[in-house]
């Protein structure tokens, strides 16, 4: 399970609120480095090894493997600074993702946001945000303790046109 950084700074609590998400990268790049050194030469010894012994059809399974491994760290290094961030100040909500080069922006008036909870078959809880026809997820990285917590500080501060309403 992907864990998280949650940090929040509320400098007036009705009027400006920011929250950042990011997935726990716990190996340094140089620890990243070492287990690929690690898991390349273990396989390659072994397959020379083979190879010595006449099962040279090994190598080309040891190529496959070492491209696979290395593809492999590639993916989550490039996903290594993805984040999400949502902040809101005075009339707008800016919900911000970055996922890997790609970083999108959806500008909301909280307001008329509304928190969507909507619990998943597997037990998940997935949250969302509501306004004018459009619905983004929030809170991917977070577990759902975490989900939960963001779900009512985001209550405390959106909708405030549907809570004249009721």
């Amino acid at each position: 399970m992907i864990l998280s950084d949650m940090t929040s700074s509320d400098v007036d609590s009705y009027n400006s609120y920011r929250v950042t998400f990011k997935p726990n990268c716990s190996l340094s790049t140089s620890g990243k480095v070492k287990v690929v050194l690690l898991l390349t030469v273990i396989p390659c010894s072994i397959g020379v090894g083979f190879s010595l012994l006449g099962a040279w059809l090994v190598l080309p399974f040891v190529g496959i493997e070492i491209f696979a491994l290395g593809y492999a760290f590639y993916h989550v290094n490039s996903h290594a600074s993805d984040y999400e961030s949502i902040s809101i100040d005075g009339d707008s909500l800016v919900v911000e993702r970055c996922n890997g080069q790609h970083v999108s922006q959806h500008l909301l008036n909280p307001y008329w946001a509304k928190v969507v909870r909507r619990e998943l078959s597997n037990g998940e809880l997935c949250l969302s945000l509501l306004s004018h026809g459009k619905e983004i997820e929030v809170g991917r990285y977070l577990t759902r303790k975490q989900r939960e917590s963001l779900a009512e500080q985001l209550q405390k501060r959106t909708g405030t046109f549907f809570k004249t309403l009721k």
